[in-house]
This record gives C-alpha cells, sequence and structure tokens, in this order.
C-alpha cells in the first residue's frame, strides 16, 4: 500500500457508511413522500405517519458534516472518533528463530479509532421515531439552513401529521435550530437539545479568511469531497463562517430573541480539547532475549489449540519448535504528544476545542445545562451523550 494511502487510512475512515434502521411498508412509503416532496433523495426516517401525535426526534448536524454523524459516526465524523482515553494494546508478531531487525521507531499511528452505534440507533432501541438529513448548504450562510429547514419542518407536518418534536443539534445546528425557532410562530417543536453549540461564538470563525481556497478545495479535491460528502449528495456553493464569529451580528440577535416559553432548551457543552494521541511503536526489549521455557509451553498450548479444532487465527503466532522458535516479537506503544490545538483559545483551555464551555451554554434560567469531559467530536456519539439524550426524551414523553 503506498505510504499516502497508509496515512489516509490512519487518519481518515473513507468506507461507504454502513447503518441499520427500523422499517416498514408504511415508513418506507412515508419516507420516499416526504423526499419526492422536497425533491429530495437524502432524508432518512423511521416516523410511522400511523403513530400521529408521537415523539418524533430531529437530527440536526453541524458545519461542514452530513447526516451520517447520527447515523455512522465513524464516517459521519471522518475517522475521529477515538479512544484516546485508553493506550492501544502492545502488538504480537509471534515466535521466530531471530530477533527483530532493530529500527527504532518501527511504525507510528494514532489512538484506536471507536465503531460506535449511532444515536439513530440508540433511538430505535427506544422505540423512538427520528428523521434527519444532510443540509445542502453545510459551510454556507447559516440562513440558507434554516429556510431548508423550515421546508422540511413543513413537510414532516403534512406527511406524518402533527407530532411532537424534538431537535437535537450539534454545534452549528443548534444555531440553525434557535434560529429557525426564533423566526416561526407555528411549530410542532416543543424541545430543543444541543450539543457544543457556538452561541457565544468560536474561534473556528477565522476559517472566513479561506473561504475562496476552501469551496474550490473541498469542491475539486478527490479525498477532501469524501470526507464531507461521502454519499456524493451535495457541493459547496460558498464558505462562510463569520456569522459564529464571537459578538457577530447573527449572534447577537440571537440572543436578543431569547427563548420561547412554549418550548424547553437544553444546552450540553464539552470540558475535553482532546482529541487524539500519536504513537510510535517499538519493540520491546524482551523481543531480543531467547525464551525457552515460555516457548515450550506457548509449543504446547498450539497443539492442544489445533487439537480442538481451532482456527488458524488462534494459534498461528504460537511457535512451532520451541528450542528454533525462542523470540517472541512483540511491538510496543511509546506516547509521543497528544493532538489538541495547541493554542490559548478559550474553546482550548476550557471547552472541547472547538466551542469553549462558557459559549456552549445559554445564560438563561429557563435553560437546562449539562457539561460532560468529552470533546467537539465524540460529544454525541458516546454514552454520556446518549444517556442525556434519553433522559430528556423520557422528560417529553411523560409531559
Amino acid at each position: 500500500m503506498p505510504k499516502r494511502d497508509v496515512l489516509t487510512q490512519k487518519v481518515f475512515t473513507l468506507r461507504k457508511p454502513s447503518f441499520s434502521k427500523i422499517r416498514s411498508p408504511t415508513i418506507t412509503a412515508a419516507e420516499k413522500e416526504i423526499n419526492d416532496h422536497l425533491k429530495r433523495n437524502d432524508i432518512e426516517s423511521t416516523a410511522d405517519p400511523c403513530n400521529k401525535g408521537d415523539i418524533l426526534v430531529v437530527f440536526i448536524h453541524g458545519f461542514a458534516a452530513s447526516k451520517y454523524c447520527w447515523l455512522d459516526p465513524d464516517v459521519g465524523n471522518m475517522g475521529w472518533v477515538k479512544d484516546y482515553e485508553n493506550t492501544p494494546s502492545t502488538r504480537d508478531f509471534g515466535w521466530h528463530t531471530i530477533p527483530p531487525p532493530p529500527f527504532v521507531p518501527v511504525d507510528w499511528t494514532l489512538s484506536n479509532q471507536i465503531i460506535i452505534n449511532g444515536a439513530s440507533t440508540e433511538m430505535d432501541k427506544r422505540g423512538v421515531e427520528w428523521l434527519t438529513y444532510s443540509q445542502s448548504s453545510a459551510f454556507g450562510d447559516i440562513k440558507n439552513s434554516v429556510d431548508e429547514l423550515k421546508r422540511i419542518m413543513h413537510e414532516i407536518r403534512i406527511v406524518y401529521g402533527s407530532r411532537r418534536i424534538v431537535i437535537i443539534a450539534h454545534s452549528r445546528g443548534g444555531l440553525i435550530s434557535k434560529r429557525y425557532l426564533d423566526t416561526v410562530q407555528d411549530t410542532d417543536v416543543v424541545k430543543l437539545v444541543t450539543f457544543g453549540t457556538p452561541y457565544g461564538g468560536t474561534f473556528m470563525s477565522s476559517m472566513e479568511t479561506f473561504r475562496k481556497p476552501s469551496k474550490h478545495f473541498l469542491n475539486r479535491f478527490k479525498t477532501a469531497r469524501k470526507l464531507w460528502d461521502v454519499s456524493k449528495e451535495r457541493r459547496v456553493e460558498s464558505v462562510s463562517t463569520k456569522q459564529m464569529a464571537p459578538n457577530s451580528d447573527f449572534l447577537t440577535e440571537l440572543h436578543t430573541c431569547g427563548c420561547r416559553k412554549d418550548i424547553e432548551y437544553v444546552n450540553v457543552a464539552g470540558s475535553n480539547s482532546h482529541y487524539t494521541n500519536v504513537y510510535s511503536w517499538r519493540w520491546a526489549s524482551s523481543s531480543w532475549k531467547r525464551n525457552f521455557r515460555l516457548a515450550r509451553r506457548k509449543k504446547k498450548e498450539r497443539k492442544k489449540l489445533i487439537a480442538n479444532n481451532h482456527p488458524p487465527i488462534d494459534w498461528c503466532t504460537l511457535p512451532n519448535y520451541s528450542f528454533i522458535n525462542a523470540h517472541n516479537w512483540i511491538m510496543e506503544p511509546v506516547k509521543l504528544f497528544e493532538i489538541y490545538p495547541n493554542i490559548g483559545y478559550h474553546e482550548v483551555i476550557q471547552g472541547d476545542g472547538a466551542v469553549a464551555i462558557k459559549s456552549a451554554l445559554l445564560a438563561l434560567p429557563e435553560v437546562k445545562h449539562y457539561i460532560i469531559h468529552k470533546n467537539h467530536i465524540d460529544m454525541t456519539c458516546c454514552i454520556d451523550g446518549y444517556e442525556i439524550m434519553h433522559r430528556e426524551l423520557e422528560f417529553s414523553i411523560e409531559d
């Protein structure tokens, strides 16, 4: 495999999305109907029009993301859902006649990826219906995404009837959702739950400086396009982040509107700016030492596994000859450094790496707040995040 492909494989996940969802003839027919009405093909839903009045979760993703952050988080978050809290296990390369080649370091890697069920799967487990889509303008003006949400909400009422809608939104998706609620009078939304939404702004808004080169890069560079548009459904028409700048006119107006009394607001902030660890893999000192006693024991173990018809993967690394194969090649990880934005922004010092805790929490008495020790990417696909979703949905169902 070429070095560039190896690097891409370590850093990103570029496989095709994979997810399952509850299906039935009425669910499938309704999903097709709402897509046809809106002239789209990307809306995913498990809502059944027969269940009028029930809770319906509408998932709204953030900047530069897609619906797959809810459906298949590993793909939807570009492979950056990492197990950075645990050091990888050692690698056993089996028993050999000679010690390993004395190259240090041998390899490097990032924290292990976590393949986790998406929020949509968690909803299916609880029997909660949901709907999600990929924003047509995930990089552009928030107003365009608000107008898009209005059209979708209008069609939801037509296709699925009157529902109690709970919006669960991530990052910029929360700004879209709140702006939608500020500008419509008649809505079926009863609760808005936002994760890492920059109500107070974010330093990521500085990307505005690179909007023109970014647009061409995102559309034309093949690998980059796969990262944000894995299903080839969209095209970047514009890049706009200035609305997420601290004290921007957009955010000032958002604060001025406050919160509606007929809707519950829940804010979730992350306090961990740590994204991943970088490890150098080196041969353990024991790999150069002959160990006849352990090799003899492992040889017996190999014979027993073969006799019990175990597959080769269980015994192929064990020694066949205890006297000759006396070197066990073991590779150990050595943590070089942690990856996070090593800069003095509040988002890093006390936040999730992209949004500061203070920025993610609306300073209003009627808003419920949660703070979890997760970063901006994995906060919507972790156990803590799912527990908050379930808790807030239970309150909505009881109400």
